[in-house]
């Protein structure tokens, strides 16, 4: 089965687990979760609920959970958005300048060149020769000294400012070339999920009133767990103080104080390219509903339920992460790491990680 739809599958799966516990019973809570944030567990086998359901009921519930999927996509993809077309904004605004830093380099170039040579070229051997005394011809000398100078500074002015302006117009392209594949990609969406929820309402008209029930808990339980995500934040500026935690039997990880201080592997070890992204990001809402905060250790995923921690190892330094958000969204890449993650692990461009997915031990 393809790992995106087995994703898929399983969210609807701990949808309905959620909606089908009798009055009273509730999910075990791991130790130590006192943020709140609602923490996706060992959900391997839980699928095979599905079996038990008609075919419109299970389609109906998997479009929900595909639907929800997409949309939590389009909020990662409007803050993007947001972002990329600010850094358009500000990135002109550094292109005007160094075009303009360019235009005076190269006038003080042409002003130079004119100065110097509008009476014909100065021959530096014939100047020295026809000096008449030593004193002129180390006064020569010095003169010849200070026009190559300055001939080489400005020449290396309008160098620099050359090279700069094409700098500046490269990024801009960048960005620019950013902002229409994001587009792209937020259209896609959204036409995805139009042709998901006419699908969904044609399904629906053929449920029982048991089914519509179900659908209608299912969509209360995603707000009330977007509720949870949303009050675990923390504010920006406050201090998130670091402790050791065990990924069983002694391996040892370094995680934000608040999480559980120990973790049991899933067995579901890969490599994992990461970026990072913080900065203009910081404070603004994530996919999850969690207000991001780059100083903490989260990061974002395509397909990795919310809640999901991994523990992440690069060379000697390891750290634990939960998945907050979705993204990255460039070819190639797998994990968009807080600023802080990334730190912790000693990076600050694009590097491969081993990565697994771990639970809290209860």
């Amino acid at each position: 089965m393809n790992p995106r739809n087995r994703l898929l599958r399983m969210f609807t799966a701990i949808f309905l687990i959620a909606v089908c516990l009798p009055t009273g019973t509730a999910l075990a809570e791991p130790e130590d979760s006192s943020t709140g944030i609602p923490f996706a567990g060992d959900t391997t086998s839980l699928s095979a609920i599905n079996d038990q359901l008609d075919a419109a009921t299970a389609r109906v519930l998997e479009i929900e959970s595909e639907a929800t999927a997409l949309r939590a996509e389009s909020v990662a993809l409007e803050e993007r958005l947001a972002v990329t077309s600010e850094r358009i904004r500000i990135q002109r605004q550094e292109l005007e300048q160094a075009e303009s830093r360019l235009v005076e380099a190269r006038d003080r170039y042409e002003q130079r060149i004119v100065v110097v040579y509008k009476q014909g070229s100065v021959n530096p051997v014939s100047l020295l020769l026809s000096a008449e005394s030593i004193s002129d011809l180390f006064a020569r000398a010095s003169l010849l000294s200070r026009i190559a100078e300055e001939d080489g500074r400005v020449l290396s002015d309008l160098t620099r400012a050359t090279a700069d302006a094409r700098y500046q117009a490269s990024a801009l392209d960048d960005l620019q070339a950013q902002d229409i594949e994001l587009r792209r990609i937020q259209q896609a969406r959204i036409k995805s999920l139009d042709q998901m929820l006419a699908e969904q309402e044609t399904l629906i008209a053929q449920l029982t009133e048991d089914a519509r029930a179900a659908l209608l808990a299912a969509r209360a339980q995603d707000a009330e767990t977007r509720r949870q995500w949303k009050d675990s934040s923390i504010p920006g500026g406050v201090t998130i103080e670091r402790a050791e935690a065990i990924v069983l039997p002694d391996r040892i990880f370094l995680c934000s104080a608040y999480m559980p201080r120990t973790y049991r592997t899933t067995g579901q070890p890969f490599s994992a390219v990461c970026s990072w992204y913080g900065n203009e990001f910081d404070g603004r809402p994530t996919a999850s509903g969690q207000i991001f905060n780059e100083d903490d250790f989260t990061c974002a995923s395509k397909t990795l339920p919310f809640g999901t921690v991994l523990a992440l190892t690069r060379g000697a330094k390891r750290i634990i992460v939960v998945v907050n958000d979705r993204g990255p969204f460039v070819t190639g890449r797998d994990l968009d790491l807080s600023k802080a993650a990334a730190a912790a692990l000693g990076f600050s461009g694009v590097v491969t990680v081993q990565a697994e997915i771990v639970v809290p031990e209860q």
